[in-house]
Formats: C-alpha cells, sequence, structure tokens
C-alpha cells in the first residue's frame, strides 16, 4: 500500500517564460522602420518523449520562439533569424519571419548570438550565411557571463573590445 501525504501540493510546470529564458532583441537602426521596434527571442527546452532533447554531442537543444514588435514591414525584401556562435564561426538559418514578424527554430549550441537580417528574399533551408543588413541582434543569457581570468587591475584592454559589459 502507497502512502502519500494530502498536503503535498500538486507538481505544475511553468506555464510562463521566464526572464532568464528571453533574449532581448535590439533594433541596429539599419532598416527604415526598425528604429521604435523591439523583439524577444524565448528559449524553450525542445519536446522530446524523455525529458529534455539533446544534440549527439551532448548539448541542450533549445527551441527559440522569435517574435519583433513596432516594426514597420519594409514594401520590399523579408526579415529572417540566425544564430551564430559568439566568434562568429558558425552560423545557422533559424527561419522567415511570417506576417505576425514570429518564427521558431532549434539551437543546440549554449553560447550564440541572435542575428535578424533584411533579406531580399527568403533564403533555401541550406543557406548558411546572411546577404543582408543586420535588422536586429541579441546576445544569450549564457553568452553574457565570461570569466574574469586575465583581467587584473592593470589589464591592457577593455572587456567591452569583446562585446561584454
Amino acid at each position: 500500500m502507497e502512502l502519500k501525504a494530502e498536503s503535498d501540493p500538486p507538481i505544475h510546470c511553468l506555464e510562463t517564460d521566464s526572464e532568464y529564458y528571453a533574449i532581448d532583441l535590439v533594433t541596429t537602426k539599419n532598416i527604415p522602420g526598425t528604429g521604435q521596434a523591439k523583439g524577444k527571442a524565448v528559449m524553450k527546452f525542445s519536446p522530446n518523449p524523455f525529458g529534455i532533447s539533446i544534440a549527439k554531442d551532448g548539448s541542450y537543444r533549445h527551441r527559440l520562439d522569435i517574435q519583433i514588435n513596432r516594426v514597420n514591414k519594409p514594401k520590399e525584401g523579408v526579415f529572417v533569424a540566425w544564430v551564430t556562435t559568439p566568434s562568429l564561426d558558425k552560423v545557422r538559418l533559424i527561419g522567415t519571419l511570417d506576417e505576425d514578424l514570429e518564427t521558431s527554430g532549434t539551437v543546440d549550441w549554449n553560447k550564440y548570438i541572435v542575428v535578424i537580417t533584411h533579406e531580399e528574399e527568403a533564403p533555401s533551408p541550406n543557406t548558411t550565411m546572411w546577404s543582408g543588413s543586420i535588422a536586429f541582434r541579441g546576445l544569450s543569457r549564457s553568452g553574457l557571463m565570461h570569466t574574469m581570468a586575465g583581467h587584473g587591475p592593470f589589464a591592457q584592454e577593455p572587456c567591452a573590445k569583446y562585446g561584454y559589459y
């Protein structure tokens, strides 16, 4: 016979997005109509019947839900979402933003940058690099962290040179 405490509260998953998992997308103001725009890329764990999805190398696989607001849509071209590593050595296409300026895709890197570009046309699924102007960018929360090793009181180069503040 299994005993169950009557006072144990039910277990509920979080229904709302945690601020920790939201990446603010900042406009570069390079594209007309984006000066007052704001955007978010919300990171969620990819659905999996076994719990958490992982990539072949063992890293977590996340789903990114991307949305841009307060944008005057350009008459020509489309907005396209990409992810890249902080060193820009790897780039992956997430997808073309739809009429509601939303898209979703997956990423399996720990540290990454979300880049939204303005392209002349939607890229093919195997495109490996953007060709248009960068309209928005955002850095993953883990990308904001870095070690202070080598940053003593007499450091010659500021962290801002490398994109850290």
